[in-house]
């Protein structure tokens, strides 16, 4: 079994449409999980992803959850901006031996002004996920987004206490994946912090790499996952 998973930040709708969806087609694309999406891009995602959950109240600068084939979806509510988790079954997914989840999330960054409230939030984000993994345990699922956390950060050390990071369990090294942000190359930066991940839990991941992500501030990350 194969699925691949692109996730990327969108940089609140700005990233180029046509080179996205480029994107999508050459890589044989199965799921998006896009972070900061707008109704532009939700659109032209869900026209080659039809199924998911690409138009909910929280479109701007919201997450987004696109794929090939149906997927049975479910809201996890978070401060700010919610989750969505997307649980593909057998009966849509062939070669799938059993159900599996994938989660988009997209946590907030400790950065932005004003800043106090952000650590509250963060804690209360990764504290939804905590209780969804304990609640799903039974169920092998990933988790794909923006975390605005290097694995130097408390909020990175929470996620691999309970998850597998995706980056690791590839076999590839951290230099090898890449830092995601920022990507800004009419500057010549090509990424300082790794700060969007895949976590995985009974899950691994057979392929992982950076892709390019024309009007963004971020790459994105292509993952292939496969049952351990």
């Amino acid at each position: 079994m194969r699925v691949r998973i692109l996730t990327c930040n969108l940089r609140r709708g700005r990233a180029n449409a046509d080179a996205l969806m480029r994107l999508v087609a050459t890589e044989s694309i199965d799921i998006v999980c896009a972070q900061e999406l707008s109704i532009r891009l939700a659109d032209r995602i869900a026209a080659q992803l039809p199924y998911g959950q690409m138009a909910h109240s929280q479109i701007s600068g919201g997450n987004g959850l696109a794929s090939r084939y149906p997927v049975q979806i479910e809201r996890l509510p978070m401060p700010k901006r919610d989750a969505w988790i997307a649980r593909l079954s057998p009966e849509h997914w062939r070669d799938l031996p059993r159900a599996v989840e994938v989660v988009n999330a997209h946590i907030s960054g400790p950065h932005t002004w004003p800043y106090p409230p952000h650590p509250v939030r963060r804690r209360s984000q990764l504290a939804a996920l905590h209780s969804n993994f304990e609640r799903k345990a039974d169920i092998p699922h990933a988790v794909f987004g923006d975390f605005n956390a290097s694995p130097l950060w408390p909020a990175y050390q929470s996620m691999v206490s309970r998850y597998i990071d995706g980056a690791l369990s590839a076999g590839s090294r951290i230099s090898r994946v890449g830092p995601t942000w920022p990507y800004v190359p009419s500057l010549g930066i090509r990424g300082v912090l790794r700060i969007d991940h895949c976590f995985l839990h009974g899950l691994s991941a057979a392929k992982i790499k950076r892709v390019a992500m024309p009007g963004s501030d971020h790459f994105g990350l292509v993952v292939d996952i496969e049952f351990l």
